[in-house]
């Protein structure tokens, strides 16, 4: 796996015993700059086919699942299970467990009046044309948006990967 292989190690005691063990710091965190990710000539914009994993998005991008990590890391993607498009059947499981009521109102919008007009405004809900959006809608919006990803032009993978390395190396 790349990351047992290019992450720093550091002693670690996990009892408080004075025991001290040699691990992985996973914790080491490298950020990409705001400015090479808004680079558009290093990405493409990609719209994840419902319930494919980072893996198989890798592996059907750059023709290995061992990449996956790099999609996350291009998308601010922290937590996969949350934060990564769902399935619907893990979309419907996670509202359920989530609200008291899938099908209770979350809140109200109206179209905005000007520029476009496709653009929804929360409101409240008086607001005259003010449309009711339920927990379920909601959800399915913020899925349906989390769906669409930048993908790093697989030309620039390799010296993606050999950078990301080089700055592993010194920060520990």
């Amino acid at each position: 796996m790349y990351f047992s292989n290019n992450f720093p190690t550091t002693y670690y005691d996990p009892t408080g015993s004075g025991t001290f063990t040699k691990v992985q710091d996973i914790l080491t965190r490298i950020k990409i700059k705001d400015e090479v990710r808004e680079r558009n000539a290093l990405f493409s914009v990609y719209n994840v086919p419902t319930g494919l994993s980072p893996e198989l998005v890798s592996n059907l991008l750059y023709g290995d699942v061992e990449f996956y990590w790099v999609l996350l890391m291009m998308n601010k993607v922290f937590n996969r299970y949350y934060e990564w498009p769902m399935g619907e059947r893990d979309l419907q499981k996670y509202v359920i467990d989530t609200y008291t009521d899938p099908n209770g109102i979350h809140h109200y919008e109206v179209a905005q009046s000007s520029g476009n007009t496709r653009t929804m405004i929360r409101v409240e809900s008086t607001v005259a044309g003010a449309a009711a959006v339920t927990n379920m809608e909601h959800e399915r919006t913020l899925n349906d948006n989390r769906a669409e990803i930048k993908i790093l032009d697989p030309t620039y993978l390799q010296t993606f990967v050999e950078e990301f390395t080089r700055l592993l190396k010194n920060s520990s």
